[in-house]
């Protein structure tokens, strides 16, 4: 297996880390990303299930740089007790002169807790674009941080094909991996939240995409995050054996 498949939980989702580990073992899954607020819970789960948490959700940059910091601060304490590889990092506010010190000393702290900032770029966001994304990684220092790719952010944003085909590999973080319904006359923020879809059941180039980093060499994480509200409905067990079949597709 060249990369190694991750799930990606859905906040809505009504399921304990105990019971969502186990689905994900059980389907074969390599690593489990766990909100920041459930890491006490999760971390005697890890450790029986023999998975790895590769990700803790998720720390939000604002302008309020002092709260952005002392919540950065509880993440960092969260990640030790899970052992997370990465903190996931999302920008309502861009990359300027004071947020660049504030996200330094933020990436500062999780470094101590031997933890990297995993900087997601969306086009939803303030750091939209591949391009923006390592702006952040240069600002940070390419020890402390990395680039997620998110194959929807990626492909219903701005960045280009050129800007996949080119992206350093050492600088991604892992990517995360879902396909998109029909564009439907709800804004954006609604389609990303609720109307997300299993990897080809929707309309992106996910082939294209996966192709690309593929044929570079790229191993790595794929995180599955498939944020659907029918699929919520779901038992976790169902969905964690659906989403690692529809994974096999692209990166086995």
């Amino acid at each position: 297996m060249p990369v190694d498949l991750g799930l990606t939980p859905d906040g809505r989702w009504d399921v304990q880390p105990p019971e969502l580990l186990v689905a994900a073992r059980d389907a074969g899954f390599a690593a489990v990303g766990v909100a920041a607020g459930q890491a006490v819970s999760a971390a005697a789960a890890f450790k029986s299930t023999g998975l790895r948490c590769h990700e803790l959700l998720a720390l939000v940059i604002t302008d309020d740089h002092d709260r952005t910091e002392s919540f950065a601060a509880k993440l960092a304490e969260a990640a030790a007790t899970v052992g997370a590889e990465w903190v996931l990092t999302v920008f309502q506010s861009g990359l300027g002169s004071e947020s660049a010190a504030s996200i330094r000393r933020c990436a500062a702290m999780l470094a101590e807790a031997d933890t990297k900032m995993a900087v997601e770029f969306s086009p939803l966001g303030a750091v939209p674009t591949i391009s923006a994304g390592l702006e952040v990684l240069a600002a940070v220092g390419a020890e402390r941080a990395g680039l997620v790719i998110d194959s929807w952010h990626f492909c219903l944003g701005a960045s280009t094909w050129a800007d996949l085909a080119s992206v350093p590999l050492e600088q991604i973080a892992y990517v995360q991996f879902s396909d998109a319904l029909a564009p439907s006359s709800d804004p954006l923020m609604e389609q990303t939240l609720h109307r997300r879809a299993l990897p080809g059941e929707g309309v992106l180039e996910l082939d294209r995409f996966a192709s690309t980093l593929l044929g570079r060499g790229w191993e790595g994480l794929v995180s599955i995050e498939v944020l659907n509200r029918d699929l919520r409905e779901l038992p976790i067990e169902e969905f964690a054996r659906r989403a690692a079949r529809a994974y096999a597709g692209y990166w086995c």
